[in-house]
């Protein structure tokens, strides 16, 4: 019995260094060969971008989606007092299910929220960044590309209105 084994195992191994042989004498000399394997090359990674842009498509429409749906079902609040109690426990929500597996959406949809809260967004995003893991944080940006909160609409019309008069004196 070992010894059909041992046979057989010599046999695959003499086939599997015929072929390695085979194959890096075909690449070093067969300028077909080596076209080919390029075009398969390129082919896996234009498909490989593909469906990450897709991927990337998605998820951004997930995220529209549950932010749309979560800012319809608990809107932000108005008063002062209110958006900071409401800023703390979206925070406190967010760290708590950033921690979760497969809740890192609603984690940075708490932390958007807390965000869009927040009087200084350019403070809150420091420390996010510093503190949010770096998958969840990437969401919460993409949430603010997605829909920008309304602080941070008011600090880019700032920004844009300051550059404006440097453009108007040239």
């Amino acid at each position: 019995m070992s010894r059909v084994f041992g046979l057989t195992l010599a046999t695959l191994a003499t086939a599997s260094l015929g072929y390695c042989l085979y194959f890096d004498y075909s690449r070093r000399h067969n300028v077909q060969f080596r076209k080919n394997l390029q075009k398969q090359k390129k082919r896996a990674l234009n498909k490989a971008k593909a469906e990450g842009e897709l991927d990337k498509t998605r998820k951004m429409e997930l995220l529209k989606e549950k932010l749309n749906q979560s800012l319809v079902e608990e809107p932000l609040p108005t008063s002062l007092a209110e958006k900071e109690q409401f800023f703390m426990s979206q925070v406190t929500l967010g760290e708590k299910l950033s921690e979760l597996p497969g809740a890192e959406i609603d984690a940075a949809i708490y932390f958007y929220k807390g965000l869009a809260v927040y009087p200084q967004p350019t403070t809150i995003l420091e420390i996010y960044q510093r503190t949010v893991p770096a998958h969840v944080y990437e969401l919460v940006m993409m949430l603010t590309a997605i829909q920008p909160p309304q602080s941070v609409i008011n600090i880019l019309g700032d920004s844009a209105a300051s550059i404006e008069p440097e453009i108007d004196e040239e």
